[in-house]
């Protein structure tokens, strides 16, 4: 059997291997940012299809058929990775359960040369009701010969799934929650599904082309003209991927994994409840308190404690110790400012303001005020000395 290897194929090869390569590193460095997973995975099923092309191109699986007992075109795969690296880019992994796994099933069918593989070595091939069934003309044009049945379940696979991730990213775009690096990612995936659609009308026109009535499928031109732009595709993505997540800094990695809480409120009802907790704040001086608990406050207003939380965390942008430690420290700059008070150590007015730690009460001043209780005192200090040093006309 002769071997055809020419300058296209020998650049679909090598970019279908770069991209192989790629998407293994993505896979692995993708502690930093889990959804990228997806994403290597994905591109990883592109490049095992264009392999799948090249071998068959080039004639190379027709002289060594053991070879596609390790080459998978994954068509049936491609929907769902894109989908969930969606899904998993927008909410976590945490809507993606064991049942999530169920939409892969279809790609089962992609295995079917491997499973008769496996069916011929385990000698199952050998029982005559399954060899009657297998060497049927037709279920051997249906499993080995190029046909319809084989590419649009793929096709309409890809296209659906490709929709609902369209969808998904247009709905979260106006989500305010979304960190900034993940608000770009979605403007960024926008763009990709976008060409993503391009690809899937290449890829219909070439459907057509091959399995019009009457035609006879050679698959030589059209393939080039849908694995080119495919692997050109995969490959820029697996390098954009990589180099993004390898320039991001450790902090801009923990702000876009950040999760996103759920929003209990509506705008009007977070003013209403922050009114009430900052009057109730003001009043009852619930925060002079050292052991306050977010239960103590979450009773005084009658809602529950995970409300209160999302209240402080998605209205206020502040969690719960920092919204009392505020209160605090503005009760102890009254305090080190009043003449009553210039007796008391640091420490005293620390304790009596509700912290239980000078340790903690100079972390928080500093955090609020920017300067320690020290050099707060001494820029009070400051403005009387000058005053009481000026001559007085006589």
């Amino acid at each position: 059997m002769k071997i055809s290897l020419n300058v296209v194929d020998f650049l679909l090869s090598a970019l279908a291997l770069q991209g192989l390569i790629l998407s293994i590193l993505l896979l692995f460095s993708a502690k930093k940012i889990k959804s990228n997973r997806w994403i290597s995975l994905f591109i990883f099923a592109v490049s095992m299809m264009i392999f799948n092309t090249e071998l068959d191109l080039s004639g190379i699986w027709k002289s060594h058929l053991w070879i596609l007992n390790f080459i998978v075109p994954f068509n049936l795969s491609l929907g769902p990775l894109i989908y969930f690296y969606s899904r998993s880019l927008i909410f976590e992994d945490k809507t993606i359960t064991r049942k999530s796994y169920f939409h892969f099933l279809p790609a089962l069918i992609d295995l079917k040369r491997q499973i008769i593989f496996l069916f011929y070595f385990t000698g199952t091939l050998s029982i005559p009701a399954v060899q009657k069934f297998y060497f049927l003309a037709k279920t051997q044009r249906i499993l080995l010969s190029p046909n319809l049945y084989q590419v649009l379940p793929g096709f309409i696979s890809c296209l659906v799934y490709c929709g609902l991730t369209y969808l998904t990213v247009n709905a979260q775009l106006g989500n305010k929650e979304l960190s900034v690096y993940k608000l770009a990612d979605l403007k960024w995936l926008k763009k990709l599904m976008q060409s993503l659609f391009v690809l899937l009308a290449i890829w219909l026109f070439t459907i057509i082309i091959d399995f019009a009535p009457g035609s006879v499928p050679v698959y030589s031109w059209t393939r080039y003209l849908l694995g080119l732009p495919a692997v050109v595709f995969v490959y820029w993505l697996g390098m954009a991927t990589y180099l993004r997540q390898n320039k991001m800094e450790q902090k801009d990695v923990e702000v876009y994994n950040k999760k996103i809480a759920k929003v209990y409120f509506k705008d009007s009802e977070a003013d209403y409840y922050r009114q009430k907790l900052n009057h109730l704040m003001q009043n009852e001086k619930l925060y002079l308190n050292p052991l306050l608990k977010l239960e103590a406050i979450a009773s005084k207003l009658g809602i529950p404690e995970r409300l209160i939380s999302n209240l402080l965390n998605q209205h206020l942008d502040i969690n719960f110790n920092d919204f009392v430690n505020g209160y605090r420290i503005e009760e102890a700059k009254k305090k080190l400012s009043d003449p009553a008070h210039s007796a008391f150590t640091i420490s005293a007015i620390a304790f009596d303001c509700g912290f239980n730690s000078l340790a903690t009460f100079q972390r928080a001043f500093k955090q609020f005020a920017g300067i320690t209780p020290s050099q707060y005192q001494n820029n009070l200090k400051t403005p009387s000395l000058a005053i009481n040093t000026t001559q007085i006309r006589i």
